[in-house]
This record gives structure tokens, sequence and C-alpha cells, in this order.
């Protein structure tokens, strides 16, 4: 039986990425997470959590996944830090796996994974489909294609989590020679695309194939040869900004 939908009482979450340092969008992770515990419990997040934040990732060496968990208690919040070090070989291309799920997990990053988590098989990432047909997001990132040399991403509609790396990617993409569009996505597209490729803080760009009949057995059909260069473009333009 698939599990409920996901338990707000065991709180929010933000993923910041931590290299040699210094942590990336961490107002934009922080403003986020904010908005989810004042829209879900009432509440605030500490006044000092962005200092706080920094102070801990000037204390790490290396790549790491800072995660921040702010949960509700008693009618207060609780803000939990867990720190790990990153997996290089995460990074590599990935199969996704079309699941519906109607009306989506919504704009907020719960903790509780439990229907994500069960929604995953066979090494693959579930892709997110809204009953209507629309892919709104894949289970741990956002979901681009490669039009025509065009990007496009599905909006932010309150169906999928407005992801920090997909809008700092909208932000950027056209002011650096990379034209980007918004827009209502469906899984025919998708499938159809020159290129499809998954944006998250930790990964950055990723490229990824929607899995279908023809890959059933575990293989991974070619990616086109348009998306290592351009995705080469938009890693560097991600990996070289908003750092603190």
């Amino acid at each position: 039986m698939q599990p409920e939908w996901p338990d707000p009482s065991l709180g929010v979450f933000e993923t910041l990425l931590v290299s040699g340092g210094r942590v990336q969008a961490a107002e934009a992770h922080l403003d986020r997470l904010a908005r989810s515990v004042t829209e879900l419990y009432e509440l605030e997040l500490p006044p000092d959590l962005l200092g706080t934040t920094v102070t801990r990732a000037r204390q790490m060496t290396g790549a790491h996944r800072l995660r921040i968990d702010a949960v509700p208690d008693r009618g207060r919040l609780r803000v939990e830090f867990q720190a790990t070090p990153l997996d290089a070989a995460a990074a590599g291309a990935v199969v996704c796996a079309p699941v519906h799920l109607s009306g989506g997990l919504g704009r907020h990053k719960w903790s509780d994974r439990r229907l994500v988590d069960s929604l995953a098989g066979h090494g693959r990432v579930p892709l997110l489909v809204d009953s209507d047909g629309d892919v709104l997001e894949a289970s741990f990132a956002n979901v681009w294609l490669l039009e025509r040399g065009t990007l496009v991403t599905p909006p932010a509609d309150g169906r999928l989590l407005p992801g920090v790396t997909r809008s700092l990617l909208v932000a950027l993409g056209p002011p650096n020679g990379l034209e980007v569009s918004v827009e209502p996505v469906s899984l025919e597209r998708a499938r159809a695309a020159a290129g499809v490729f998954l944006t998250s803080s930790l990964r950055h760009a990723v490229p990824a194939t929607i899995s279908t009949a023809a890959v059933t057995t575990g293989a991974r059909a070619p990616l086109a040869t348009t998306v290592p260069s351009t995705l080469a473009r938009i890693r560097e333009l991600l990996s070289g900004n908003c750092w603190t």
C-alpha cells in the first residue's frame, strides 16, 4: 500500500552545498525554509541562522552536504544540522522512471520522505507526473529539457519544489547566452526532447534519460551529443555563483 502524504509534523529541511569552507546560495535556501516554516507552523527561524550556517561551513574541508531540518516541537521550532561528505560518484547520469502523483508534492521540502522513497525502484529516480500528464519534478531535483537550443523547465506553480538551483539557472542563463523558457512540459514532450537533465543544489546539473518499455532491463538510452557540451556550460555557470 502506498504511504500517505508526507507528515508535516516531521518538519521541513534544506540541503546546501559546502565546498572549501564556503556555502552556496545560503540566503536563498534559508529564505525558502523560512517561508515553509511560517506557512506550515506559523513560526520563525532563529534570526542568527544564516551566520550559524556560514560558521559551520567554514569549519569543513572538502565538499559536504549540509542538511538543516526545521521541526515543530510543542509550539517551538527545533533546528538541527547534519553534515556528510559528498560522494563524487553520485554526480553521474541517472535514469528517471515516471510515476503518477496527483497534484505533486507541493512547494515544501518535506522531511518525511517515505512516499518518495516508496516510488523508487531498480536504481531509477522517480519522475513525478501529475494526473493531467504534466511533468513536475524528479524526487531530488528539478527537470529540464533541451529543445532546439532552449532550456525548458516546468513552472513552479505550487505543485513542485521551487528549486534554488533551478531559480539560479533561470536568472543567470539568459545573461550568459543560454535561452531559458518556463512552461508546462508533458511526459510525451519530455521523451521527445533532444536532451533531459536535472538540477539540484548538490549535483548542479546531471544528464538524465526517461525510462520506456525499451529500457526496462536497466539499459540506458543514448544521450544526445549536444547535451554534454551544454551541461558543461551550465555546470560552470552554476558552480561559479552565489558562494558565501
